[in-house]
């Protein structure tokens, strides 16, 4: 058997040493499962990635929504659907289940466990722990600066933001986390980020449909990207102290979402060394 010289020999396991991580990296988070419109995809130090049906997601992409777009994703056993002109950065918890960061617009996440490790929703400085959830996160304008809701439809939802204490959301309620003010609690709007099943991929060979992770009263959406009804029609600019959300409670009038501007998002990639965790 012919040797190989030293220095081929030594050149050979530096090689082989950097692919090791890299494999590692390339272990797909989930995938493309719905999609209406135009979304890409991004990992560190790479360019944006058109998304189709069934492409792979990462632990260290973040996910972008074009305007009247939408896109799903199934994360593990969890699905996050993005509205429109939504920016989201994916990643994995310390238990290595899926973390979803939102850094403009709306995501809605669907977790239909009852039991295990929590996945992790997070927006601005408050996070949520997800299991048997069907949650959703919004990032909003305000004179004062950006602040976050978090809704809940299906199970309690508990809010953790620094050394406040933390708030839970009932089936029903969001927890609103201000820059300025301690968490609290409002009722929710009457209609849900949209996840419609008529936008569902159609795969060949699929371990479970993704329709099975909606919740059983979930809402059809009435066109790309668009809630409607009274209690949930974009509304112009509305300073502090001009709408019902100032101090909690029903009557809770929603300014618009902050829309994802190319090179800007609110929020920031996971911290260093932390490897795609968020």
């Amino acid at each position: 058997m012919q040797k190989l010289p030293l220095n081929k020999l030594a050149a050979c396991a530096a090689l082989c040493a950097l692919a090791l991580p890299a494999a590692a990296e390339d272990e797909g988070l989930g995938y493309v499962s719905s999609l209406a419109g135009e979304a890409t995809a991004q990992r560190a130090g790479e360019e944006p990635r058109a998304l189709a049906c069934g492409d792979p997601v990462f632990a260290d992409d973040t996910l972008r929504t074009a305007a009247d777009s939408r896109v799903g994703v199934m994360l593990d056993d969890v699905a996050a659907h993005l509205s429109e002109k939504t920016q989201v950065a994916l990643g994995r918890t310390d238990v290595a289940t899926p973390a979803a960061r939102l850094e403009s617009g709306m995501v809605r996440v669907i977790d239909p466990r009852n039991a295990g490790a929590p996945a992790r929703l997070a927006v601005l400085d408050a996070q949520a722990q997800v299991v048997g959830n069907d949650a959703e996160a919004y990032l909003f304008a305000e004179k004062v600066g950006p602040y976050a809701m978090l809704c809940e439809w299906d199970a309690p939802l508990s809010v953790a933001r620094g050394d406040d204490p933390s708030k839970t959301a009932d089936p029903g309620q969001c927890v609103i986390a201000k820059p300025t003010e301690p968490l609290y609690t409002a009722d929710a709007h009457d209609q849900r980020i949209p996840a419609a099943p008529d936008e569902f991929c159609e795969f060949e060979v699929a371990s479970g449909s993704p329709t099975d992770h909606l919740s059983p009263l979930d809402v059809a959406s009435p066109g790309p990207g668009v809630l409607t009804g009274p209690d949930f029609a974009p509304l112009a600019f509305q300073g502090p102290g001009q709408n019902g959300c100032e101090g909690g409670g029903p009557g809770c009038a929603l300014p618009l979402p902050i829309v994802v501007e190319p090179g800007q998002a609110v929020g920031g990639p996971a911290g260093p060394g932390d490897a795609g965790r968020l």
